[in-house]
């Protein structure tokens, strides 16, 4: 599960944004949603964290929202579930990127490494598609998404 995940992570990471790959693949979304899952999830612990510690009476803080006087086993649930939220997403994209290509994915493809010179594997996946694409774009520019 964690190769999958780390695999995901450089899935995502490697996957081009463009409008065009946009409207097709749900990648660039997934991906917005994970940069701002790792901006906002660490301050979202950290107060868990704070919060948890000055209601327990850390800082000489006043107990009115929980019943009890500490409450570290749910903010442990919820700092795990936040973090599984992360993890969710990543492994999501990792079973993804190990989809394989077929019909006129895989032939656009094969055109696209034809173009750029290079040998296209006989069974794709969209890992692969993501490299090509992304060396197609730098190479040829944006142009060699109008076939798709």
């Amino acid at each position: 599960m964690l190769k999958t995940a780390w695999r995901g992570s450089r899935y995502l990471e490697l996957w081009p944004e463009h409008k065009i790959l946009g409207a097709i693949f749900p990648e660039i979304r997934v991906k917005y949603v994970m940069r701002w899952g790792r901006r906002l999830i660490p301050p979202f612990i950290v107060f868990i964290i704070l919060w948890n510690y000055v209601q327990g009476g850390g800082l000489k803080g006043v107990s009115f929202i929980y019943t009890q006087t500490s409450n570290w086993p749910l903010a442990a649930l919820s700092i795990l579930f936040l973090l599984g939220i992360m993890f969710h997403g990543y492994y999501w994209a990792g079973r993804r990127s190990q989809l394989k290509l077929g019909g006129t994915l895989k032939q656009y493809y094969q055109d696209l490494c034809a173009r750029l010179s290079r040998p296209a594997r006989s069974e794709p996946d969209l890992y692969e598609l993501a490299q090509t694409l992304k060396e197609g774009m730098k190479k040829l520019g944006p142009s060699i998404l109008d076939g798709l």
